[in-house]
């Protein structure tokens, strides 16, 4: 999902000793030390008074790995001792507690639960469980999602923290408050990851998602001191988990039904049921007030069925145990036009297990419509992370998806295969010929690529079938201390790469393309590892350049050819080019792609990865900040609803505001999965408020602007007599006045967020409540 952010002082890793007064030490980045260095972080940050010392913890999904797996689990974690293993791989010994992803519950996508009661309601200052990670294998990473709660009852839990893990991609955005990052780098690595946050509570619990596998060998609870003070525990969000059986939930609550757009559902299961999900054993079950339909598109397939509550239609669907995306969908639900809805209407949603019903719970239904509006001319708006599968599978796409702002749709060609007789099979050409059907009805087209990743799976593909010879294989790897390394040496410029850039530009002759995003995320392993090799060092000392300045020229190469391949594939048209992640405000991605030296001659455009889960002021200032270094427009951020942890929908129309009104020439988005009703309904406002000032956006640039109110932020985007003005309270002021001067000599109209404003002495007052924003227009 979607979290508002709080303020919040829960930290990962240790933020100081606790009544020691001493400076705070940060262990962000000390895993990977000796197991020795690792045990004295944790005792450091768990020195005080221990309160689940000794205390039992329930667990939601039984611990599985059976090396590490005894009748002690339920204590291990509260002992106080950390696991005797010294070289930090604890999945071999029975004092930690270990989850794997071979097992029954492989996907883990609605999180293991760790529960402790710790027999009264107490002051509590800092929770803390330290995991394992490192990438030593693929299963032994650290967790996709940490969330801390508490509860004084053991009925109500709140959501005290709530932290995504990031890629090293987007490891800048880390505030270790909603997300964290910590490098992995092949070996094994213990690390805590810390909640302080003063609250009165009896139970404690932690919900951690796997990625893969999870082993934990401490959690501690320790209590607040005197002078901490206690925040109501009831200021934070309500938070709902399961301890056993099997339990649907939206993913947004109230549960939104579209009434002019169709637009997907999505639903989270939450499986502690401890069974082999196989051979149909379990299922859930949809009940919806008649007038409401699910169609057949929807994903997992369904079977409808008579409902036992009377004016209800129910949907019964088969789960595999896998919550794609940490989420089952899409699921589309439409309202019949002639129905009417009563206004107490609700879902009802029930787990199944081997036929019998476990939770069922039921969410109000709320009736939407989408803002309808229609492209602005000169912006490029996409939802580029949606392949044509799905917009094939969504009911009136191409009718529809213009409605909502959006003018150019995606595909991903690097997925389309061939017959034996060298003829695109049946699925690719149903996609190619949708490209084509989109094309005829105006939308653009964005390709989206992954080169070099794509180039790497054949190399992986003929080295296990043994069709590479040795001196082919001596050219592909690095070499280091006379053995093959594990990755692709950098001068590598063999028949592999090559068909790489051959296949790229085939798949863009296909598709004539508008725009080519591309996402690499490959070479920095290779970069890493090629430092060693004795030909790499070679050429880098007959280079005379810096490590960095000779890797990054090695990049600008690699660029110039996959870029020129696309353009001459595309001659008749100026295709649009950026890579994910790279702009001026992130100069290097991928440890071998630098900025100043593929802008503008090989890529067109920024694209500032900004999956900040709603904090609009970061989205303001990164955009602001490219543009003031480019004065140009030439900035194509990639925003999410949804990657990296959920937030308020609402927050959405604040960030596409900011981004256009700071000089983006569009936005694109991450991913269709990630999108739910009301995010489609807040994008689609945003562009629906924009979409008069057509003219302006084309002919204006963003301006310095200030007014008197210093604890709002101000964005102005102007041209000789328009002016567009979006102040932000992003900050929770509690001084919500301010004056805004007119930005012309005369004012001949002033609109607040589209209505008339009265003009006084070329000044007008607007108040913008705390997290909120006020847009106003100005005709000089």
């Amino acid at each position: 999902m979607k979290n508002i952010l709080l303020t919040l002082v829960c930290l990962l890793a240790c933020v100081g000793c606790q009544n020691t007064g001493a400076a705070p030490v940060d262990y962000q980045y000390a895993p990977g030390a000796s197991a020795t260095e690792a045990r004295q972080e944790w005792y450091k940050l768990t020195k005080g008074e221990e309160l689940a010392r000794g205390k039992k913890v329930l667990f939601s999904i039984k611990p599985n790995y059976h090396l590490t797996t005894d009748a002690n689990d339920p204590y291990d974690l509260t002992d106080g001792k950390l696991s005797s293993r010294e070289d930090d791989r604890i999945w071999f010994n029975k004092d930690a507690v270990g989850w794997a992803r071979w097992g029954n519950h492989a996907d883990y996508a609605s999180g293991i639960v760790m529960t402790i009661d710790l027999g009264s309601i107490q002051p509590i200052g800092q929770i803390a469980i330290r995991m394992l990670g490192g990438l030593e294998n693929d299963n032994m990473v650290f967790p996709k999602q940490v969330e801390f709660l508490a509860s004084r009852d053991g009925e109500q839990y709140y959501s005290l923290q709530n932290m995504a893990k990031l890629n090293y991609a987007e490891r800048d955005q880390a505030d270790n408050k909603t997300s964290y990052y910590v490098p992995e780098e092949g070996k094994p690595a213990m690390t805590p990851i810390v909640c302080r946050v003063p609250v009165q509570a009896r139970y404690i619990a932690i919900r951690v998602t796997p990625i893969s596998s999870l082993y934990v060998d401490q959690i501690s609870v320790l209590k607040a001191d005197a002078s901490q003070g206690m925040t109501d525990l009831s200021s934070y969000p309500k938070a709902q988990f399961f301890t056993d059986g099997l339990a649907l939930t939206p993913r947004q609550e109230p549960f939104v039904v579209t009434t002019n757009i169709t637009t997907p559902n999505w639903f989270i299961i939450h499986d502690n049921s401890n069974i082999d999900p196989g051979k149909n054993r379990l299922s859930f079950r949809i009940e919806l007030p008649k007038g409401f339909r699910i169609l057949p598109v929807s994903n997992p397939k369904f079977k409808e069925i008579p409902s036992t509550h009377s004016g209800m239609n129910a949907y019964v669907f088969n789960y595999d145990g896998k919550n794609r995306n940490g989420s089952v969908g899409p699921i589309w639900v439409i309202k019949d036009a002639a129905a009417t809805i009563a206004p107490d209407a609700k879902v009802l949603l029930t787990g199944i297990i081997e036929g019998k019903d476990s939770h069922q719970l039921q969410y109000p239904i709320e009736l939407k419509k989408i803002p309808e509006t229609s492209p602005i001319a000169g912006l490029d708006v996409s939802l580029a992370w949606m392949n044509e599968t799905q917009q094939m599978a969504w009911p009136n796409f191409l009718r529809d998806f213009r409605k909502m702002g959006f003018n150019d749709i995606s595909t991903f060609p690097r997925y389309y295969s061939k017959n034996a007789d060298g003829n695109w099979n049946e699925s690719s050409q149903q996609q190619i010929d949708f490209v084509k059907a989109a094309k005829a009805q105006g939308y653009g087209v964005v390709y989206n690529e992954s080169p070099a990743s794509q180039m790497w799976n054949p190399i992986q593909r003929d080295l296990k079938a043994g069709k590479i010879d040795d001196a082919t294989l001596a050219q592909i790897f690095n070499q280091i201390d006379g053995k093959r390394g594990k990755w692709m040496n950098i001068l590598y410029r063999g028949k592999y790469f090559q068909d790489e850039i051959k296949r790229v530009a085939e798949r863009a002759t296909l598709v004539q393309p508008d725009q080519v995003y591309l996402d690499i995320e490959w070479w920095t392993q290779s970069v890493k590892e090629s430092k060693k090799d004795p030909r790499v060092q070679a050429a880098w000392k007959a280079s005379g350049k810096s490590w960095e300045d000779f890797i990054t020229d090695i990049g600008t190469e690699v660029l110039g050819d996959l870029v020129s391949a696309i353009r001459n594939a595309v001659p008749e048209k100026k295709v649009t080019v950026g890579l994910y992640h790279l702009d001026p405000q992130h100069p290097v991605q991928d440890s071998i792609f630098q900025w100043n030296k593929v802008y503008p001659h090989i890529l067109d455009i920024a694209m500032p990865e900004l999956y900040i889960q709603g904090r609009t002021l970061v989205v303001r200032n990164i955009i602001r900040g490219n543009y003031d270094t480019l004065k140009t427009k030439s900035i194509i951020p990639w925003l999410s609803t949804g990657t990296y942890g959920e937030y308020d929908p609402q927050l959405t129309e604040p960030m596409v505001l900011e981004s256009i009104l700071n000089g983006a020439r569009g936005i694109t988005y991450y991913s269709f999965s990630d999108f739910d009703p009301m995010d489609y309904y807040y994008h689609a406002k945003a562009i629906q408020q924009l979409k008069p000032y057509e003219h302006l956006l084309q002919e204006g640039k963003p301006i310095p602007y200030k007014a008197d109110n210093a604890d709002l932020y101000y964005t102005a985007f102007a041209s000789s007599n328009e002016a567009l003005i979006l102040v932000g309270n992003y900050g929770d002021s509690r001084r919500t006045k301010v004056l805004l001067p007119s930005p012309f000599k005369s004012t001949a109209k002033v609109l607040l967020q589209g209505e008339p404003l009265d003009v006084t002495e070329n000044h007008v007052t607007v108040e913008v409540p705390p997290g909120e924003f006020r847009w106003v227009y100005f005709q000089g």
